[in-house]
């Protein structure tokens, strides 16, 4: 089911509490996260494939596919992330290019389906109103995490679009639903907040 990344994956992500944050930076071509523990030991980078030309970002209200490299704190590349916009899912693939799972994107921006690579459910996450607080659920309906969006700091939260988030696990989460929960704060983000 998670083939090839099964053990690196599960220990790489198995943290109670984790941080997904943007670094602050004013001209950004490229969509970058960091994926730290809770007490903010970076465990991997989320990093744009391919930058943007800035007059690009300012005329095009909505871009292509963008693809993200997930890599460990070492630089080794653990997973690849495809947002198709025109579809509205993301794709995760393990590093052989496997795919590994799926989140599919409500038109609300509110709800995230999180899909095994067969396309059987393993989790949502529905948002509230001010798309700030996601709770996420297992198929069976129970709570497995939280995230939030979290304040950035004054140069950031005024000068650019650099988020912050906080995701904490309330229980024991199989790899593949933990993984994916980690990729949805980034795909929430991207859908939500980010300028293209």
């Amino acid at each position: 089911m998670f083939p090839g990344i099964l053990g690196g994956m599960e220990d790489l992500f198995a943290f109670q509490t984790l941080r997904i944050e943007q670094p602050g930076t004013l001209f950004a071509n490229r969509a970058s996260y960091r994926i730290l523990t809770g007490g903010r030991e970076l465990i991997a980078v989320a990093s744009e494939i391919e930058a943007h030309a800035r007059l690009k970002l300012l005329r095009e209200a909505v871009l292509e596919d963008r693809s993200f490299a997930i890599t460990t704190a070492a630089g080794d590349r653990v997973l690849s992330l495809v947002k198709r916009t025109s579809e509205w899912s993301t794709d995760v693939s393990g590093p052989d290019g496997a795919l590994v799972g799926r989140i599919r994107t409500e038109g609300t921006r509110r709800h995230y389906t999180l899909l095994d690579e067969a396309g059987q459910a393993v989790g949502q996450a529905v948002g509230d109103l001010g798309l700030k607080r996601f709770t996420v659920t297992s198929a069976d309906g129970g709570t497995f995490a939280r995230v939030q969006k979290t304040w950035a700091g004054l140069r950031k939260e005024m000068l650019t679009s650099s988020d912050h988030y906080r995701l904490e696990f309330t229980g024991p989460v199989p790899a593949l639903a933990r993984t994916l929960t980690v990729m949805v704060t980034i795909v929430l983000d991207l859908t939500s907040y980010e300028p293209v």
